[in-house]
């Protein structure tokens, strides 16, 4: 995902300059503060916990980005322009830029010393990728909200989005609305499987949705869609303040 992308671009380059065009996305941290501790520096290292990036730096301080609902990252050659939404540009050496747009500004970029720190300090729930799977239906039994909300809750487990949710409960055959707490031993098993599964395919094919195999209701998730297993089309309601896609042949909230 993300992190792969910024693996093949981006480390080994040398920071030039950092422009700050929006002080907005700034957490706890001045922009000549960043700017003083980063550049003349290379990266040397990117690494992910949930939805937070980390740019570690040699011999220096790790640049932390979160990218939010709208955020993105973004490597761009000489030629290429910044999109209207740019909120910060990292220029290197040669001249291409790695920005940080954010339509809606809910990410925030900092510093930290390390991840590892950074991650202590706050507390931050397992990856989905890294947690055992009795640690995981041990968070999730805590809590009566839908499994769907359980599962975008980043103090539970970290690293899921509203579609990969979506993606996660339409394969273990679950129905986003149904009680965290209510489940059995057997579907939290099968959850905790897809969720691995889902997340490591997406990383695999980079977030290309058209390469994803045709039992996947993300490579057409729309309105008009129909279940990949052949069934009527696809339902949608509001859980916990979010759209969730679902079959209701497939995923039936009865036991």
């Amino acid at each position: 995902m993300v992190r792969s992308y910024l693996v093949e671009h981006v480390v080994g380059r040398t920071i030039q300059s950092i422009t700050v065009l929006d002080d907005g996305i700034l957490e706890k941290v001045a922009s000549e503060r960043l700017k003083e501790a980063l550049e003349g520096r290379k990266i040397v290292r990117m690494a992910r916990h949930g939805k937070q990036l980390f740019l570690q730096t040699e011999g220096g301080m790790t640049m932390t980005i979160h990218l939010g609902m709208t955020g993105d990252l973004n490597f761009l050659e000489i030629e290429e322009k910044e999109s209207r939404f740019a909120r910060l540009l990292i220029e290197f050496e040669d001249g291409s830029r790695l920005e940080y747009e954010d339509m809606r500004k809910f990410g925030a970029v900092g510093m930290t010393l390390s991840k590892e720190t950074f991650v202590a300090l706050k507390r931050l729930a397992p990856d989905a990728l890294s947690i055992g799977r009795k640690e995981f239906s041990s968070r999730v039994l805590k809590h009566h909200k839908a499994i769907k909300s359980v599962l975008l809750d980043q103090r539970i487990v970290a690293g899921i989005g509203n579609l990969y949710a979506d993606e996660i409960l339409f394969q273990s055959r679950v129905h986003p609305a149904f009680s965290a707490a209510s489940m059995t031993e057997k579907e939290l098993a099968r959850v905790y499987r897809e969720m691995r599964k889902v997340l490591r395919q997406s990383i695999q094919i980079k977030t290309d949705f058209s390469r994803l195999p045709p039992s996947y209701l993300l490579r057409d998730r729309s309105i008009e869609a129909r279940c990949p297993r052949g069934h009527k089309a696809m339902q949608t309601m509001m859980v916990g303040g979010r759209t969730a896609y679902f079959c209701a042949v497939c995923q039936k909230i009865e036991h």
